[in-house]
């Protein structure tokens, strides 16, 4: 059939069979197209496959597995992501909303962590509010309050949600941790996305939010540099003599990490944070000095 005979069938605008066509390509159908007087568009039968049944889940997956392999920098994305189109496109139910990876996931979720990030998933694809109960790194307490999720982000080794803080009435960036993060519940009331809403004024290429990162300085002693350099402190490191500056957000690993060091690795600045460490420092010597 031509483009005239298929559009008057299908009751539709001659200019829309071509994007009929495309999407047919897409989800995995090869269109056979004719050229000349007695030409027009045929389906190759020979390549028919059933419509997928997959589930929410294993939609997921093969959306993660997309993004790893982007992440790991695979020579044949192109490849892949056409034939995981194809797969998705073909599949009889809606598809799930795609996570922001800006590097590859490696980490392991504990059950709560998990089990909040599938609540906020939920909500999200349904545009629902969640009622969250989370404690800042800069407070004493949490705080329990509505939020709109946007956008689920991989980075560096943790999940964070983007949302609209109704309490702050303004885009926040949460961590899945079960440190910071006490609950997440679904709520009924649904909210409208905003149109005007872009990811890109709210992270950028190798970042998460504008004012998160603390730049910290270190005194590192010579003869545990390389062991020092082998693990990932912060963005922007930058190395003189003896001294170490970088980017830092996630304060939990690198407290960790300082710890690990013991008092081979100095903080010089800023003042707050070195504080802070002591403080935390005192605390576990309170434990068994007594």
């Amino acid at each position: 059939m031509n483009t005239q005979q298929l559009a008057a069938e299908l009751e539709t605008n001659p200019r829309n069979i071509r994007e009929f066509k495309k999407e047919l390509i897409t989800a995995g159908y090869n269109i056979k197209e004719y050229k000349g007087r007695y030409g027009g568009y045929r389906l190759d039968e020979t390549n028919l496959f059933p419509v997928l049944a997959l589930t929410s889940s294993q939609k997921q997956a093969l959306i993660e597995a997309r993004e790893f392999m982007h992440a790991q920098g695979y020579e044949n994305e192109a490849d892949l992501n056409a034939a995981i189109d194809k797969v998705l496109n073909s599949s009889s139910s809606s598809l799930p909303t795609q996570r922001i990876y800006m590097d590859a996931p490696i980490l392991s979720m504990t059950t709560k962590e998990k089990d909040m990030m599938e609540t906020m998933q939920k909500a999200l694809e349904q545009k629902h509010c969640v009622l969250l109960t989370y404690q800042s790194r800069n407070q004493d307490h949490a705080d329990t309050f509505l939020m709109d999720p946007y956008e689920i982000i991989h980075y560096h080794d943790a999940y964070y949600v983007l949302g609209y803080s109704h309490k702050r009435n303004d885009y926040r960036i949460y961590r899945f941790s079960q440190e910071r993060m006490f609950s997440c519940v679904f709520q009924e009331r649904k909210f409208l996305r905003d149109s005007h809403f872009h990811i890109e004024q709210y992270i950028g290429k190798n970042s998460l939010i504008k004012g998160e990162f603390v730049r910290v300085s270190v005194h590192v002693d010579p003869e545990i540099q390389p062991q020092f350099r082998e693990l990932y402190w912060g963005m922007d490191m930058q190395e003189k003599e003896d001294v170490f500056q970088f980017l830092v957000e996630d304060f939990f690993t690198f407290y960790r990490q300082l710890f690990s060091f013991q008092d081979q690795v100095e903080i010089l600045a800023p003042e707050n944070i070195r504080e802070e460490y002591q403080a935390q420092l005192k605390l576990i010597l309170r434990k068994y000095i007594g």
